[in-house]
């Protein structure tokens, strides 16, 4: 008997609606569902025709009503200055989406202070106390730094968004600070680690409070000082470089260990290390941590010759969100009828995002990684990896497949290539999912005409993803989905004559752009 789905596109909905599918679920299984909840799932706690897909595709279009739900809409505000770009369904769990509340938000600002420093240069941070970043704009220049007391609320606040250095009152003014934006919104940003919460947003008046505020407190206190006169003091050191302060780092096995010493590039140093994927590990030997693979040795050196080293750009790896990966496995089960039992193929398969989603639906699934980083993490999965460049694979290797699952690398025409070379892997009558750029949709060059005439050809499917759906995997480059149903190999490999830029044909620019 046919399940009566609960979300239609007819039917409208409300922000209580769906938080009531989800927080009935969390009663029966103790957790919020995630987009991965089955209609299993769903059934178990009582409620037939529902997944997590289901919820997370009426949050990500605003359909059914939504868009037209006042509640709504200030959850979209909330995702937007939570840095997201769509309301997801972890988004919406009471336990993360967190934001404190506009008495306390006041409290906070009417406590921001000017600290007394003409007459101490050298003065430390006031005890429970945390600094607070004001806008570079002229109007905001005070002369003194600002601070903020760690108050109760602040206390709250720290630990009802799960921080990760605690909420414990004598970690918050070393691990956290404030930072006022000049359209209002105020943000609870990580000292070591690039990252930030949310905390709420005044309006232009009250703005224009806490401005004058601080900027009459430094007149006054500019008023108080006496006139000083000063010597001639000795030349101030040289400042050390990035190259030689990176240089001061210690490699032990994952681990580059700092110094006990205080770095004075410390930020950049951060950027770096960050950029070539190591985690800040605070506690008494303070560390920046690697993922296995990497060989921090050679890491530091090519830091220390200068260079900036950026292995997801290098491997071109932007991981498949799990609502995208979760579309385009369901387009493959309805090409093929079912994914149990059939042999499909994730090439460029990064961590599995894609392969992880057709295993869960029965699928055998051969991955193919080239980078060691990513392929330790597939074996770990349980995948037998085949650890090499895609292009470089043939079928004559491995087979054919009944289809293909694919997020390739987009830069310079790779997901074109990419796209050729996959459907010589997929049997008669199979099928292929992958998502590429959209720079060939306007792109000039003579291979963006001929990948058109050739999709066109094929009878492809093109569908667009929506803006932000990648940012949560380090890029915002605009993506689509192509299917491809009873692929006809012997044609579509006669069909596709891709030819690369000419001499003399310019490449149109093309950059992926990074959190």
């Amino acid at each position: 008997m046919p399940t009566q789905p609960f979300i239609t596109p007819d039917r409208r909905l409300t922000l209580n609606d769906i938080l009531g599918y989800c927080q009935e679920f969390k009663r029966h299984h103790g957790r919020w569902p995630r987009v991965t909840a089955t209609a299993d799932d769903f059934l178990a706690a009582g409620m037939q025709g529902l997944s997590g897909a289901d919820i997370e595709r009426a949050l990500r279009t605003s359909s059914n009503g939504l868009a037209e739900d006042t509640e709504f809409q200030e959850i979209q505000h909330l995702a937007f200055a939570n840095g997201g770009w769509d309301v997801n369904i972890q988004f919406i769990d009471p336990d993360l989406c967190r934001r404190m509340v506009d008495d306390g938000l006041q409290r906070l600002v009417d406590s921001i202070h000017l600290r007394r420093e003409l007459d101490s240069p050298t003065a430390t941070r006031p005890a429970d106390h945390v600094y607070v970043n004001l806008p570079v704009e002229s109007g905001w220049r005070t002369g003194h730094t600002a601070y903020a007391p760690v108050s109760d609320e602040l206390i709250d606040y720290v630990e009802a968004r799960g921080m990760i250095y605690g909420s414990e009152k004598t970690a918050i003014p070393t691990e956290y600070y404030l930072a006022v934006i000049p359209n209002g919104r105020i943000y609870l940003k990580y000292n070591r680690i690039i990252g930030s919460r949310y905390v709420g947003t005044v309006s232009d008046e009250q703005l224009e409070q806490l401005r004058a505020r601080l900027v009459g407190q430094a007149a006054t206190e500019r008023a108080r000082q006496p006139a000083t006169s000063f010597s001639a003091a000795a030349p101030a050191p040289a400042k050390p470089t990035i190259e030689q302060e990176l240089a001061l780092l210690t490699v032990s096995g994952l681990k580059l260990q700092l110094p006990a010493q205080q770095l004075q590039h410390y930020d950049e140093i951060s950027q770096r290390l960050g950029k070539a994927g190591g985690r800040y590990i605070t506690g008494r030997n303070k560390h920046f941590a690697f993922d296995e693979g990497i060989d921090c040795a050679d890491l530091l050196r090519r830091l220390v010759a200068g260079e900036t080293v950026n292995f997801q750009q290098e491997y071109q790896f932007f991981a498949t969100p799990e609502s995208k990966a979760i579309e385009a496995a369901e387009e493959i089960r309805k090409s093929l009828g079912t994914m149990r039992g059939k042999r499909i193929l994730e090439p460029s398969a990064g961590t599995g995002a894609l392969a992880n989603v057709a295993r869960e639906m029965g699928a055998d699934v051969v991955v193919i990684e080239a980078w060691n980083v990513n392929a330790i993490k597939l074996r770990a999965q349980g995948y037998d990896v085949i650890e090499k460049d895609f292009l470089s694979v043939t079928p004559e290797e491995i087979g054919t497949f009944d289809a293909v699952l694919a997020n390739p690398p987009f830069t310079r025409n790779q997901d074109i290539q990419h796209v050729k070379h996959m459907l010589q892997f997929i049997r008669p009558g199979g099928a292929l999912s992958v998502i590429t750029s959209t720079s060939w949709l306007d792109g000039k060059t003579k291979a963006h005409a001929q990948f058109k005439e050739f999709l066109a050809s094929q009878d492809a499917t093109v569908t667009a993803i929506e803006a932000g759906a990648f940012q949560e995997s380090g890029t915002g480059v605009p993506t689509v989905r192509l299917d491809f149903r009873d692929v006809n190999v012997p044609r579509a490999a006669e069909d596709f004559h891709y030819e690369d830029t000419q001499a003399g044909e310019e490449e149109e620019p093309f950059a992926l752009t990074m959190q």
